[in-house]
């Protein structure tokens, strides 16, 4: 990598990097952490909710009508809106029913027995709480167009660093391994830029994996199945409509939490309308499960019931690897079954999306999945916390220690060229590197001269 290291260069590399981590490294910790934490959210449900969720194992499970019944019976005037089923057979199913009062309630059955063995509010679930505070700051949309900026400026808070720590020298010393014996400034420094330079990649992968589900990017990026042949074969990877009867998901698809465990390709597509019949119950429906072939993966399959006229019953099959995902949507009122969509009908552009949610969320292969994503976390923290302490260890008492640039300082050509990509590729970098130009230009137009000293 040929590239210019004067001090003019560098001071305005180092500037850009400096704003860019100020502005993404606070919020940037909450989201690495949360992140963390939610790799392990079967592992932290199942001891959260260990009395209600283990049940012992007693030969055929009920059928799932007979369980439904004994929900209802224990839950009077309750509406059902989805049930999980067991992921293992030591597993309650769960039952998720909505109170005469409107409220929401996750109701723990014995599968085996048909016995409740107990009730909780999804909204107050740990990691349900951890995931609205990853995915949108618990700010709802406005939440989620912060936690994508964040997202997108970490992207250019890598590319500066690593122009940054790119050596003139190749050495072991000081450029791959941190020089712990050293003091001071030079100390913080290896230990802010070396595993961060060496986790970039695997962060940016990270960053990238997670974009798909953001408010704005994730949308616009859905749109290209509508006009990119490379994307467009796969009939499930389209943007909704805005008005009409497949507008959005059902209601389920929007505000259900436990709705983020459908396929982020099945979000993106418009749901079929059903006839606005209710022949069909959930036996019928438990027909169907066999075409999921779960033996092959494990339970955990979820569906989903009709929200209102014209809903349709949808069975979402997520297992840990992509390539198992499956959805069928069945008609309510004549037992149609009007989408059967499988990875064989997924195209190029949504396997990948597909796989790389599931390697984003650590399960896509396993244990190992989880623990590397753990450790790209931690070194992540690590590598932002060293860089605060860094700066205020250099900085002057009272002041924010920006680096100073020269009116003759110019950003090197591949740097701009980064940036530039990154803004093009990110509307919403481009429009904040928008506001940023503007001040800038702005300050330097109406600043007032400093007066000639006589």
């Amino acid at each position: 990598m040929e590239r210019t290291r004067g001090t003019g260069a560098y001071r305005s590399v180092w500037r850009w990097h400096f704003y860019a981590g100020l502005f993404s490294a606070p919020l940037l910790i909450v989201l690495t952490l949360t992140g963390a934490i939610y790799l392990f959210d079967r592992e932290i449900d199942g001891w959260w909710n260990r009395d209600m969720q283990a049940v012992a194992a007693g030969g055929a499970t009920l059928p799932l009508a007979a369980q439904e019944a004994a929900v209802l019976r224990a839950v009077p005037g309750a509406v059902i809106g989805r049930v999980r089923l067991p992921h293992s057979t030591g597993e309650a199913a769960v039952w998720n029913v909505r109170l005469p009062g409107g409220a929401a309630r996750d109701v723990y059955l014995d599968p085996y027995r048909g016995i409740v063995t107990g009730t909780a509010d999804p909204a107050l679930q740990p990691t349900v709480i951890v995931r609205d505070l990853h995915g949108n700051l618990m700010g709802g949309e406005i939440g989620s167009h912060i936690v994508e900026l964040v997202a997108c400026w970490t992207l250019v808070m890598l590319a500066t660093g690593v122009w940054l720590w790119w050596p003139r020298r190749w050495k072991l010393r000081g450029v791959l391994v941190p020089r712990l014996s050293a003091t001071g400034r030079r100390f913080w420094r290896d230990l802010h830029a070396i595993p961060a330079t060496l986790n970039a990649l695997l962060v940016a992968l990270l960053v990238l994996t997670g974009l798909p589900w953001s408010a704005f990017w994730g949308q616009q990026f859905a749109r290209i199945g509508q006009s990119v042949p490379f994307v467009a074969p796969s009939p499930n990877f389209k943007a909704p409509p805005t008005v009409g009867p497949g507008a959005a998901a059902d209601e389920h698809a929007m505000h259900d939490p436990d709705a983020a465990k459908l396929p982020w390709t099945i979000r993106q597509m418009p749901m079929p309308h059903g006839s606005g019949g209710h022949g069909v119950g959930i036996a019928e429906i438990e027909k169907l499960l066999p075409r999921l072939h779960r033996e092959r993966f494990g339970g955990g399959a979820r569906i989903f019931y009709p929200s209102a006229p014209g809903g349709v019953f949808t069975i979402s099959y997520v297992p840990d690897k992509a390539a198992g995902q499956r959805t069928i949507h069945v008609d309510p009122g004549t037992g149609a079954i009007l989408g059967d969509i499988g990875w064989e009908n997924y195209s190029p552009v949504a396997k990948a999306v597909e796989w790389g949610v599931s390697l984003h969320v650590g399960r896509e292969y396993g244990l190992a999945n989880q623990l590397a994503n753990l450790a790209v976390c931690l070194v992540l923290v690590g590598g932002v916390v060293a860089g605060i302490v860094l700066w205020w260890r250099r900085r002057p008492e009272g002041e924010l220690a920006a680096p100073i640039t020269h009116a003759d300082d110019r950003l090197p050509p591949v740097v701009v060229g980064m940036i530039a990509a990154l803004a093009v590729l990110f509307p919403l970098v481009g429009a904040s590197l928008l506001l940023v130009l503007g001040g800038r230009w702005l300050s330097r137009r109406y600043r007032a001269p400093v007066p000639a000293v006589r």
